[in-house]
């Protein structure tokens, strides 16, 4: 089951140009199973009719700016009434039963944990394929989240129709609910992956990333990259 993890709508993201209808046809059109919407400091969507009407699973994540940078949540239901830390957050995730996740973590011009993961206790996975991200700064979330050993996550951090499911990440088995989606990442029972230039989707490891920032565009292009499959 492919789902994209990390998407926004313009109703409670105002950096996305997509509503939820666009962001469900896009995920319809590139083959996802689903998606997560993980709309900024906003988990408002979630009392939004339509969700129920799409006929699409849509579960309701949420993109937080802690004061270290951003990060990801799963299971949640409230959030904290102020801007907290990185450790809070992992802590008030921690306390509700969710996953925390950190988000693009070394993204060049800003907005990632970067090397405050090694500081942080309780973090349960890093977003190590994001679709906004360059090739070197996946790489580096490869590294950190292997050194530490946490789960590892990839989703398409789109605002644009083209960009969803850019990146996602792959359960061998059906998620049917945002209880089974949290437990299976707890688990660790999932891959991150991306969508290749035929529409295929593939496990890409740090070596695959490095391999590809070397290869030429025309090679990448005719997908000579090395893919390694599901």
């Amino acid at each position: 089951m492919l789902i994209d993890l990390h998407v926004h709508e313009e109703l409670f993201s105002a950096c996305s140009s997509m509503s939820l209808e666009d962001v469900v046809t896009s995920a319809q059109y590139h083959g996802l199973d689903a998606v997560c919407i993980t709309n900024h400091d906003s988990l408002d969507i979630a009392g939004n009719g339509y969700l129920r009407a799409v006929g699409f699973p849509v579960f309701v994540g949420v993109e937080v700016s802690t004061r270290q940078g951003d990060m990801l949540a799963f299971g949640l239901e409230s959030l904290p009434s102020f801007r907290p830390t990185a450790q809070e957050f992992i802590d008030f995730v921690a306390s509700r039963n969710g996953f925390s996740c950190a988000a693009h973590p070394f993204r060049a011009w800003g907005g990632g944990l970067g090397d405050c993961l090694d500081e942080l206790r309780g973090l349960d996975g890093v977003e190590v394929l994001n679709g906004g991200n360059d090739d070197e700064e996946n790489s580096q979330a490869f590294r950190a989240c292997r050194q530490l050993g946490l789960v590892a996550l990839g989703g398409g951090d789109a605002h644009r129709e083209r960009d969803v499911g850019r990146c996602a990440t792959w359960f061998p088995e059906p998620v049917t609910s945002m209880r089974e989606l949290v437990q299976a990442l707890k688990n660790g029972r999932c891959r991150p992956v991306m969508r290749c230039s035929d529409g295929s989707y593939r496990n890409w490891d740090e070596y695959s990333i490095a391999l590809v920032r070397n290869t030429p565009l025309s090679w990448l292009k005719k997908g000579f990259a090395r893919l390694f499959s599901i």
